[in-house]
């Protein structure tokens, strides 16, 4: 069994997302049992970890559990087998771009380390060892050709919810939309883009945003030129490409001023109450975790969001809600009777409240609280807390700048090797005695994150 343990996003350019298991005995003692992890989200995918044992070594794989046709993905992904001595003793391997489609929906190594030396070097006395899985620059693109009559593309999972491309031909031109076939009454901002044709007639819509509303629709896109492109689907079809960024799903409620609570539910359906804190300064919004006594014993329970204040009439030029300072929030939960809750600032001041026309104060007096959903994850073991994050984020960043500076002391090395031959070479031309031309450059350093990429065995 690998139970997913801790997870921790670094916050780089590459949005990287660090996993980290806890692999337990069966995955090494019994060959015949098929040991994969539960599955896991990252970049709006979801995802699982596969072992494969031989007689004399033990593989793993990252397994793509959303696969569908027309639809592959990229990742930049390293697996490390964590030592019990040093983090320069781990072993692991890793891949640059790596594609996932319905045809390859695993990719891995088959013979990541020999048995015996996993039972002396990584696992402990109890025969489990940790395996941390790295995951970053994941890409989402789906393509395909349309051709009339047929104007919508099949649907796509992403995200949780089902999606379509519709394109619509009229006016000698055309429009495409992205629709969302599933989720009814539910709401989502989406971040995607939109191609059309190939190569140097290829017309690209550039990232866009939307709101996407309880019917499932957002605004139109219109390539130009329009007529050509409308020729081609008629005559003999055009190919549609669309990169899915993210999706993460809203919720609109309105929390009365007097304190009484609004309830909402989150993707898992599990319910959260918000109220609205008059006992300061400045208005404060309690949030609080209903179901918390539904979380498994012994696991941790990690969810994120945003918040936002939505404006009751916003002028010209304005945005129609204000974030919440602090975002986005997150918090850790274990098995409780009741949750205490998470307190949120706001800079609205609460004399305002008794202002008729705030800026804030929508019909009946409420004020009205947009959350947006983010990473959830369940993880094994309870004794935990938010405050471990930073420390964890921080060997992660450390050991990355220990390995680019050992890179680069290396390269500098064979630099100044490089420059004693010559002097040596130059010297000995001129009849004179050359001296030691030094030490030959040591072998580089064994980087705990250095790139076998070109050595991966692929499913």
């Amino acid at each position: 069994m690998a139970l997913l343990y801790r997870a921790a996003r670094l916050k780089d350019r590459a949005d990287t997302h660090v996993f980290t298991f806890v692999v337990t005995r069966s995955a090494t003692r019994e060959p015949d049992r098929d040991v994969t992890s539960k599955d896991f989200c990252c970049a709006h995918q979801r995802w699982a970890v596969a072992f494969s044992r031989t007689d004399a070594a033990l593989g793993v794989y990252l397994v793509w559990r959303g696969a569908c046709e027309g639809m592959r993905v990229y990742v930049d992904f390293t697996f490390t087998l964590l030592s019990r001595d040093h983090f320069t003793a781990n072993e692991g391997f890793s891949g640059k771009q790596v594609r996932f489609s319905a045809g390859c929906a695993a990719q891995g190594r088959g013979r990541l380390v020999p048995l015996a030396e996993l039972a002396s070097r990584f696992a402990d006395a109890r025969g489990e060892f940790q395996l941390e899985l790295s995951m970053a620059r994941v890409r989402t693109l789906y393509s395909c050709e349309l051709r009339a009559p047929r104007l919508d593309t099949p649907p796509i999972a992403f995200a949780g919810f089902d999606w379509s491309v519709a394109v619509s031909s009229g006016g000698g031109g055309l429009t495409l939309r992205l629709v969302r076939l599933s989720g009814e009454g539910q709401s989502c901002r989406v971040r995607y883009a939109l191609a059309l044709g190939e190569g140097e007639r290829r017309v690209h819509s550039g990232p866009l945003e939307a709101l996407c509303d309880a019917e499932g629709g957002t605004p139109a896109w219109a390539p130009r030129p329009p007529a050509r492109l409308a020729q081609q689907l008629h005559k003999g079809g055009v190919r549609l490409t669309l990169e899915l960024v993210w999706a993460r799903a809203l919720v609109e409620l309105g929390v009365a001023a007097g304190g009484r609570p609004a309830t909402c539910y989150d993707r898992d359906k599990q319910a959260w109450a918000l109220r609205c804190d008059t006992h300061s300064d400045t208005v404060r919004l309690h949030m609080l975790y209903r179901d918390v006594q539904h979380v498994p014993r012994n696991h941790l329970r990690y969810v994120s969001w945003r918040a936002w204040l939505v404006r009751a009439a916003p002028g010209a030029g304005e945005a129609d809600a204000e974030p919440l300072p602090g975002a986005p929030f997150a918090h850790y939960y274990a098995q409780e009777s009741a949750d205490e809750g998470l307190m949120m600032e706001t800079a609205l001041r609460v004399d305002e409240l008794t202002r008729p026309a705030g800026a804030f104060l929508h019909a009946g007096g409420d004020l009205r609280v947009r959350l947006e959903w983010g990473d959830t994850y369940l993880l094994f073991q309870a004794t935990y807390h938010v405050y471990d994050d930073l420390c964890r984020m921080h060997a992660h960043q450390m050991r990355r700048e220990i390995a680019a500076l050992q890179a680069e002391n290396y390269a500098l090395e064979r630099q100044l090797f490089s420059y004693q031959k010559s002097l040596a070479y130059a010297q000995a031309q001129a009849g004179e005695a050359a001296p030691a031309a030094g030490p030959a450059p040591r072998e580089p350093p064994q980087s705990p994150e250095r790139s076998l990429s070109t050595d991966t065995e692929y499913a």
